[in-house]
């Protein structure tokens, strides 16, 4: 079998999950791809209907934010599903999900952004690792090993799944009526989370790695200031991999050496 994964990871959890995903189909002897829907990856209409057409199951991995997912991996998906829906193409898909405390989204609301695609949800599966940002207390990283073990055996499951035809939909629970209830506030909070953002200029060397990495395009430097645009997708990958720790939230530029910024799982 031939799986296709597309895939945002704002710092590298869902990196981890779907290079792991991809590692255990390979064991079995199947084929697994993942690609990333970065804006540095542009993918035109033609390589995108050619890679669905060649999988046999298409998977859609992302963070949770606030019981939803991020706007990049929304507005990919709606892409998708506008791309597939004329061909009326038939095929298994798949959602990999990573969190740090509560999964709130829940597979009914992935099955809303595939209807009508063509595209049918057969796996849902959540993987629990940390948060993206640690500047409230330092990253327990025993904790975090143990959560990747849970992990790996919960994604060699859904490797299982899919490869016999059944369905593993997790993921339902009470959570989800919160969940439905904070998703009419995080778009709004997201949209604006880029005005929080800014640079210490004692500490920023004009490296760049903000521009080059944002995953939106959504940093520029005009001048000699660091300008942050409405299509930030709050992802946090400016803030933990600037190599001098120099982004501010709110203005507050947290002690990279008291809080170490958070690179994935296995930094």
């Amino acid at each position: 079998m031939n799986f296709t994964t597309f895939y945002f990871s704002g710092t590298g959890n869902t990196r981890w999950a779907v290079d792991e995903f991809a590692r255990i189909v390979g064991e079995k002897g199947h084929q697994a791809d993942v690609v990333s829907i970065d804006i540095q990856t542009s993918l035109t209409d033609v390589e995108l209907r050619g890679m669905i057409a060649q999988a046999d199951a298409i998977g859609f991995a992302n963070p949770i934010y606030g019981g939803d997912i991020p706007p990049i991996m929304r507005a990919f998906i709606s892409r998708v599903v506008g791309l597939v829906r004329p061909q009326k193409m038939a095929k298994s898909a798949y959602a990999i999900n990573t969190y740090g405390y509560v999964n709130a989204f829940g597979p009914t609301e992935m099955q809303k952004l595939l209807a009508g695609s063509g595209l049918i949800l057969s796996a849902y599966v959540n993987i629990r690792l940390c948060n993206n940002v640690t500047s409230s207390k330092p990253l327990d990283r025993a904790k975090l090993a143990k959560l990747m073990v849970k992990d790996q055996k919960e994604l060699e499951r859904l490797v299982d799944c899919l490869m016999a035809g059944r369905k593993r939909i997790k993921g339902h629970g009470p959570q989800l009526m919160i969940g439905a209830m904070i998703r009419k506030k995080v778009p709004e909070a997201i949209a604006k989370f880029y005005q929080t953002l800014g640079v210490d200029g004692a500490s920023c060397t004009r490296c760049m790695a903000c521009v080059e990495n944002c995953p939106t395009g959504s940093i520029r430097l005009t001048g000699n200031r660091f300008v942050f645009s409405s299509g930030c997708t709050a992802c946090m990958r400016c803030y933990n991999f600037c190599p001098t720790g120099a982004i501010t939230i709110d203005g507050v530029l947290t002690d990279p050496q008291k809080f170490p910024r958070y690179q994935g799982p296995e930094a």
